[in-house]
């Protein structure tokens, strides 16, 4: 609790942890997408995410938020944690904000991005 009290006190601290899903190891990303999903659940939090994945889009020079990491989603597809996490993650974030048109347009911003097609070819897969 101390931990996550000073980590969500720190102005930069989310920040250098979304930067942190530049990195190779799967469980590592893992590991920062449920921290991460964890700060969006607290009060305040959501805001947070949003605004530490803004600034990890103008610093990895993305043309859209959250554009790496759906491309590590469809490019880790042998990591199941990773996989796991990163649609939690991507639940909550849209789904743990009250306004429904804010809600509509976080959907849309990761439909744009491929979401549903790569989970349409994946869920495929099985058949």
């Amino acid at each position: 609790q101390y931990g996550f009290n000073l980590v969500m006190s720190h102005p930069h601290a989310v920040n250098e942890i979304a930067l942190s899903l530049n990195n190779k190891n799967p469980r590592m990303k893992a590991l920062v997408l449920e921290l991460l999903a964890a700060v969006c659940l607290v009060r305040g939090g959501h805001e947070i995410i949003l605004a530490a994945f803004d600034n990890f889009k103008e610093v990895c020079k993305e043309k859209h938020r959250f554009e790496r990491l759906m491309e590590y989603f469809r490019n880790e597809d042998s990591s199941i944690d990773f996989m796991v996490a990163c649609m939690q993650f991507i639940n909550i974030v849209v789904h743990s904000v009250e306004d429904m048109n804010f809600r509509v347009h976080l959907q849309y911003e990761f439909t744009k991005l491929g979401l549903e097609e790569f989970l349409q070819v994946w869920g495929g897969r099985g058949s």
